[in-house]
C-alpha cells in the first residue's frame, strides 16, 4: 500500500470523524440526543438548553440562574438571606449603615435609629410618648433583673456543690471555698432583695399591659 494512498485514507477518515462529531455537537446544543454515560446505571439528567437570565431548581432543590450561554450562578443561598435582614431594617426596609446607634436600636426595639425616631415622635404627637417610655424602662429593667437572678441562682448552687477542678495529670481536686457561709448568707440577701423588685416591676408592668404602642 503506498504512502500516498495512506494519506488519502487519513484524510477521509478525519473528515468523517469530523462530520460525525460536528453532527452530535448539534443535536446535543438543540437538545435532540442525550449524552451516553458509560459505567453509571443511574438517572441521566436531561439536557436542557436555557437563556441568559433564567432562572430554576434542580433536583436537589437548589435555584441556578443562568448568567451565559454555557454559565450559570448559585441565586440567592440561605447565608446570603440572613446577611442581608442583618443588614436590613425589617420596618423600612433599607440597607443600615453599621453604626453604633443602628446595632444598639435593633438590639433593642428591632429597627434602625431613624425608625426608632420616627416612631417615637408620632408618640409624641399622640399623647402616649410618657406611657410608652415608663413601659420601656420596666420591660428592660425586667431583662437585667432575671439575667442577674440567674447569675446568683448558678453562684449559689456553684457555692454549694464546693466547685471541683480537672489538674493536669486528669485528677481531680476539690476546692474548699473560704468563708462559705458568710458568702451564703450575702448570696440569699441578694436573692431576696432582688426577688422583692421583680415583683415591683412585674405588678407596675400590669398598668400598661393592654396599651399597645
Amino acid at each position: 500500500m503506498s504512502k500516498k494512498w495512506n494519506n488519502k485514507v487519513m484524510a477521509k477518515m478525519d473528515k468523517d470523524d469530523l462530520k460525525y462529531v460536528i453532527g452530535r455537537s448539534r443535536k446535543l446544543f438543540k437538545g435532540e440526543e442525550l449524552p451516553k454515560v458509560h459505567g453509571y446505571e443511574g438517572e441521566v439528567e436531561e439536557l436542557v438548553i436555557r437563556q441568559p437570565g433564567e432562572i430554576w431548581t434542580d433536583k436537589d432543590g437548589k435555584e441556578w440562574k443562568q448568567v451565559g450561554s454555557n454559565s450559570k450562578v448559585r441565586t440567592e443561598t440561605l447565608m446570603d438571606k440572613v446577611r442581608k435582614s442583618l443588614r436590613q431594617c425589617p420596618s423600612c426596609n433599607t440597607d443600615m449603615d453599621p453604626s453604633y446607634l443602628n446595632k444598639r436600636m435593633m438590639a433593642m426595639r428591632g429597627m434602625c435609629f431613624d425608625c426608632v425616631h420616627e416612631y417615637e415622635q408620632k408618640l409624641k404627637d399622640e399623647g402616649k410618648y410618657e406611657a410608652y417610655e415608663k413601659k420601656t424602662m420596666l420591660e428592660n429593667e425586667l431583662s437585667f433583673l432575671n439575667d442577674t437572678k440567674s447569675k446568683l441562682v448558678e453562684s449559689k448552687e456553684h457555692i454549694i456543690n464546693d466547685p471541683k477542678f480537672l489538674n493536669e495529670d486528669g485528677s481531680l481536686e476539690q476546692w474548699n471555698i473560704p468563708n462559705k457561709e458568710e458568702l451564703m448568707k450575702d448570696l440569699e440577701s441578694d436573692l431576696k432583695e432582688l426577688e422583692t423588685r421583680l415583683s415591683e416591676v412585674e405588678e407596675n408592668l400590669t398598668e400598661y399591659a393592654d396599651m399597645k404602642f
